[in-house]
């Protein structure tokens, strides 16, 4: 295997090259952006803001963010009582 360009482009030798490297993934992400990360992911959703997400959905022609687990709760008028049939 041959490095990349920009790879050896860090820096001259190889103990300084690897340094900068590591120091380009320095950066520690927070819990809750790592979980996001995750999540879309293993989802296959969009990260971005609502309107990406709408804007990427369009495109591809299915819901690209997170739903709601479950079904849908049916729409019904509060005190109503339905009746069971014997």
């Amino acid at each position: 295997m041959t490095p990349h360009a920009l790879y050896r482009e860090l820096a001259g030798s190889d103990e300084t090259r690897l340094a900068a490297y590591r120091r380009m993934f320095e950066d520690v992400l927070s819990a809750e952006l790592l979980r996001r990360l995750r999540d879309c992911t293993n989802g296959g959703f969009v990260i971005g803001s609502p309107r990406f997400e709408r804007q990427v959905a369009a495109m591809v022609g299915r819901r690209t963010w997170k739903g709601s687990p479950g079904r849908p709760r049916k729409e019904s008028d509060v005190g109503e009582q339905g009746t069971l049939g014997l």
